[in-house]
């Protein structure tokens, strides 16, 4: 897909900062280059940029920024740049002339946002605005500036910066046919030079649509306070899900606040491999400074490498240069620096003459033996870690065996063992025993849940797979976001209860008919049939323009290669689950599709299935992205995996039940005959 980018503008509110808002540096990168590797990250890879001020300056960054990141990157000059933005669109009619993005070069946005949006589908002659509807929430917006948007469910009906009523706000990122070109020109004769202006057409005749990405970050950088709550809003974002406790509550501080941002401004091309070997030389001095007899310096640099241990990711992050090698080479760097700075430590121990005074004949053998099983257990989390994915396919999890975590509070008591060695040197071998006792616990904790997973039967070990049953939203079709959100409004609306609570209730009962699902959350309640009609008003309305997900197709091609028969059931009403079928062309690929109708549930679906067909039970898979799905097959003999899409693994754990984060994953779980060959493990 294509992406065109506006940056012609001259950002004259900015102007102090300096003289071309796109070069303008934001955590070490300019915006315009910013806003293109963002793009990147959601898989755009051709971009057109509009220039006007300064054209020539950020046309020579354009070009070096194609040629850094491997990019295609096409200038285009609109000499009227002082115009309204319509026209920098309308400059791109000759070079795009299919579905495109488009975006604002002064915008920093989440990546998640763009991903969302591609995946919605264009009719002919429409486009789509990812709005922001977090209107109570979203705190960082410039009111007398920022355009308001005013949509129905997902039709938007009326945008501009002066409106009155909205619901929503323009984040200025777009999915655009080639219609909007005509638009922009009709809204030109019109005396309307703004993008808005043609947008405004288009809504008119039902061409706008939006889509929610409330909770995703974003901010419009027009002032010098946006640069100030921009650089926030990254920060922010740093953060990673499998973070230690001392990480999040100390080290991240650090980084984000002083660190990172010093390293920034020391070098602006600094890169994450480079940090990596900077903290890599700082565990040497680490290491050094106990041969030296300096443990108190030496704990010091402990802790400072471990602190930019964090900085390296942060600046890929910032960069927008994540890369599979980088993740490879600091882990290869960080299991390198904590054996020399065991090393280093055991050195010291050893040789500290109060230690021997204490120990004895026995304290050579003892510093010996509690050194070698620290550095040994400390390198052998790390290849549990890996050995766990290359063999079995999942990541140790739990509050102490997870993967990709430990290392924080490990490096942590080595500072403290350090630091405290002024009071007695024991300080540091009593540092040096807790880690060794740490990692080979967690180590021998991972073999034995390992051993009793193989041990375990699996639900589906010894099985001979003859049918795949799959569930119809959100695990065939990407339709669960859009119905999660208007099911979760009209519930809000209707029953005077809160989003999060509405959300919640309906996440809950999903995998039954709407119907059912308000009759469980509301029994008997006198406006149920109005809001079930309306549901599946807007549902019929809307469902067909969202995609099957991605792994969807080689998937079905792989169970049919294998001959294992596919179908579908749902919840939702049959006809348009055929429909579906038929217009994602998936239709060629199963052996029948069910959906619901009255008396016609997923349970008596599964049944006739397995009647029509003549299927034993116990060679028969149902996938659901549901846990109320296991309801409809636990007293069929059927087995179950789920699907972790609305729901986290620990979820299905919780019930005693397999799961998988996708469907990739779950061809993996059958060799070519169709049996079993690997399991998926709850740590």
């Amino acid at each position: 897909m294509k992406c065109l980018i506006l940056a012609a503008g001259d950002g004259g509110r900015i102007a102090d900062k300096g003289d071309s808002k796109p070069l303008l540096r934001l955590a070490g990168m300019p915006l315009i280059e910013r806003t293109i590797a963002t793009a990147h990250q959601a898989g755009i890879t051709d971009f057109y940029v509009v220039t006007g001020h300064n054209a020539e300056r950020v046309e020579a960054l354009l070009s070096d920024v194609g040629r850094r990141r491997g990019l295609t990157i096409t200038p285009i000059r609109n000499e009227d740049w002082d115009t309204g933005n319509g026209t920098s669109v309308l400059k791109a009619r000759g070079h795009i002339d299919e579905c495109f993005v488009l975006l604002m070069g002064d915008h920093v946005f989440d990546e998640a946002i763009l991903s969302k949006l591609i995946s919605e589908t264009l009719q002919d002659g429409e486009i789509v605005l990812a709005a922001d509807f977090g209107v109570e929430n979203n705190h960082l917006v410039d009111m007398s500036d920022v355009t308001r948007v005013l949509a129905d469910d997902h039709r938007l009906v009326d945008i501009g910066k002066g409106l009155e009523g909205y619901n929503a706000y323009d984040t200025g990122i777009f999915l655009c046919s080639p219609a909007i070109f005509a638009a922009v020109e009709e809204s030109l004769e019109h005396g309307d030079d703004s993008l808005s202006g043609a947008v405004r057409r288009l809504a008119d005749r039902r061409k706008a649509k939006v889509v929610d990405i409330q909770g995703h970050y974003w901010i419009d950088i027009d002032t010098a306070n946006d640069l100030k709550n921009a650089s926030t809003l990254l920060k922010g974002s740093l953060t990673k899900p499998n973070d230690g406790f001392i990480s999040r509550t100390i080290n991240r501080r650090i980084s984000t606040a002083i660190v990172t941002p010093l390293l920034l401004k020391v070098s602006g091309q600094i890169t994450a491999n480079q940090v990596s070997l900077l903290s890599f030389a700082v565990s040497l001095i680490a290491s050094l400074s106990f041969f030296l007899r300096y443990p108190v310096i030496g704990g010091l640099f402990i802790q400072l490498a471990s602190i930019l241990d964090g900085s390296d990711g942060e600046i890929a992050r910032l960069r927008k240069t994540q890369s599979p090698f980088g993740g490879f080479f600091d882990a290869v760097l960080d299991r390198y620096s904590d054996s020399f700075i065991l090393f280093g430590m055991f050195y010291y121990s050893l040789t500290a003459s109060a230690n021997l005074a204490l120990f004895g004949e026995y304290w050579i053998p003892l510093v010996l033996v509690t050194s070698m099983l620290a550095i040994f257990g400390n390198v052998m989390v790390s290849y549990t870690s890996a050995k766990s994915v290359a063999d079995f396919g999942y990541r140790y999890e739990g509050r102490w065996t997870a993967a990709g975590r430990g290392r924080d509070l490990r490096l942590l008591l080595l500072f403290v063992g350090g630091i405290t060695a002024w009071i007695h040197p024991i300080s540091v071998f009593m540092a040096i025993s807790v880690v060794a006792i740490l990692t080979n616990a967690i180590v021998l904790r991972r073999i034995s849940i390992s051993w009793s997973y193989q041990q375990r039967p699996h639900p589906l070990m010894d099985t001979k797979l003859k049918a795949v049953i799959f569930d119809f939203d959100g695990t065939i079709a990407d339709t669960m976001p859009f119905l999660s959100d208007l099911a979760t409004n009209l519930i809000t609306a209707n029953y005077g209860i809160p989003k999060e609570e509405a959300y919640r209730r309906y996440r809950e009962t999903t995998g039954m008919d709407f119907g059912a699902q308000m009759e469980r959350i509301f029994p008997g309640h006198p406006k149920n049939r109005e809001v079930v009609a309306e549901f599946e008003a807007r549902k019929l309305d809307r469902i067909l323009d969202h995609p099957v997900f991605g792994e969807v197709i080689p998937t079905l091609e792989l169970f049919r290669d294998r001959n294992v028969a596919r179908f579908i059931c749902s919840s939702t009403k049959d006809t348009i689950v055929a429909e579906y079928v038929m217009k994602t062309n998936i239709d060629a690929l199963v052996d029948g599709c069910l959906g619901f109708r009255p008396g016609f549930s997923k349970g008596q679906q599964i049944e006739f299935l397995l009647r029509q067909h003549h299927l034993n039970p116990d060679e028969v898979l149902f996938v659901s992205d549901s846990l109320i799905d296991y309801e409809f097959v636990q007293d069929k003999g059927v087995r179950f995996i789920g699907i972790c899409r609305i729901f986290e693994e620990q979820e299905f754990q919780q019930r005693g039940l397999f799961s998988v984060q996708d469907l990739t994953a779950l061809t993996r779980l059958w060799d070519r005959s169709g049996s079993l060959i690997q399991f998926v493990a709850k740590a």
